[in-house]
């Protein structure tokens, strides 16, 4: 009696940079396929089934019809769609694919990453992630009323188009810093850590949620931080020791007011077009100088305050530093606007 042949354990398939599929991978099953770079693959055989599919910085335009992965990262690639009947099931990572415009309807992948898809317009319906990251995403202007969260993270920052979140839903943490027209969030939808409100519509803590954290792009800040910054004081300022915070604090108080209630050192003086400059200094414990210099516009009369890097000592000096000349002597405008 002969015995079966035994079942080979699926491969993994690496392809050069200018090397293309062979004609008799349609229906393949795979363990791993690894195509980073790839020039020559513009599309994936039909029916293709792997396990893990890397194409990351590829010419790679369309996936075929029918291909089944668990995992699949086309980081900076030229794909533009993702149709339906293409199932990923654990992660999609797609950052900085700036030609995305489908994806396919039912994704079922926990991990969904499309930071920086600048052509995405829409979702899919039928979208049920953990983990939803689509910051950047500056063409999108909705999120799906059926929009599934199970629990992770939502990260829609600088997303200014979008203007409400899901009625339903669960995360952990929610990023809307930059979405100035969310205004609220809806009572169906939890929050359960925090909240990044920098630059959104929000002007209180969710009423819903009480106790729950909040950040302003990334560092835990308290409401009257967020909301009221004007009940802050030049003292409580002076003494915050978390560099970061205080950075925050100085940005939400103000850095005129703060400059002029600190009695703030000054450095240099001069007049251009729009009147007169001025470069001011405090120092701050445990951080660097807070330097700012103090300028006009010539054509609407409006005074700015600009932070500058602490080695700066003339208001010429840091002026050019702000439109980017690192030689003040290269920066010589005829008109300053």
């Amino acid at each position: 009696m002969t015995s079966a042949p035994a079942k080979r354990a699926p491969e993994r398939r690496v392809l050069r940079p200018n090397e293309a599929l062979a004609a008799d991978a349609a229906g393949q099953v795979l363990d791993q396929l690894d195509m980073p770079r790839n020039e020559a693959v513009r599309a994936l055989p039909d029916g293709l089934v792997c396990h893990r599919i890397l194409a990351p910085a590829s010419r790679l335009e369309v996936l075929g019809r029918n291909i089944s992965c668990r995992e699949l990262v086309l980081d900076g690639s030229a794909i533009a769609r993702i149709d339906d009947g293409n199932a990923i099931t654990y992660r999609l990572s797609a950052r900085g694919c700036h030609r995305l415009k489908i994806l396919p309807a039912g994704l079922r992948a926990g991990i969904v990453d499309l930071r920086d898809c600048l052509a995405l317009e829409t979702l899919p319906p039928g979208l049920s992630p953990a983990f939803l990251d689509l910051e950047g995403c500056t063409a999108l202007e909705r999120l799906p009323d059926d929009l599934a969260l199970r629990g992770g993270r939502l990260n829609i920052r600088d997303c200014a188009l979008i203007d409400a979140l899901p009625p339903r839903g669960s995360v952990a943490q929610l990023d809307i810093a930059g979405c100035g027209r969310i205004d609220h969030v809806p009572e169906g939808f939890r929050v359960t850590s925090w909240i990044d409100v920098a630059g959104s519509g929000l002007t209180e803590p969710p009423p819903h949620l009480p106790g729950i954290g909040l950040r302003w792009r990334g560092v835990p800040v308290d409401a009257r931080i967020a909301f009221r910054p004007h009940e802050l004081g030049i003292a409580e300022i002076l003494r915050e020791r978390n560099a970061e915070r205080r950075r925050i604090m100085l940005e939400r108080f103000g850095f005129e007011t703060f400059m002029e209630a600190a009695e703030a050192e000054e450095l240099d003086h001069d007049r251009d077009p729009g009147g007169e400059r001025r470069l001011l200094r405090v120092e701050l414990d445990g951080d660097e100088p807070l330097v700012c210099v103090s300028v006009g516009c010539p054509s609407t009369g409006r005074r700015y305050f600009l932070r500058v890097p602490p080695t700066m000592r003339t208001c010429h000096q840091a002026v050019a530093w702000t439109a980017g000349f690192d030689d003040p002597a290269d920066y010589a405008p005829l008109i300053e606007t």
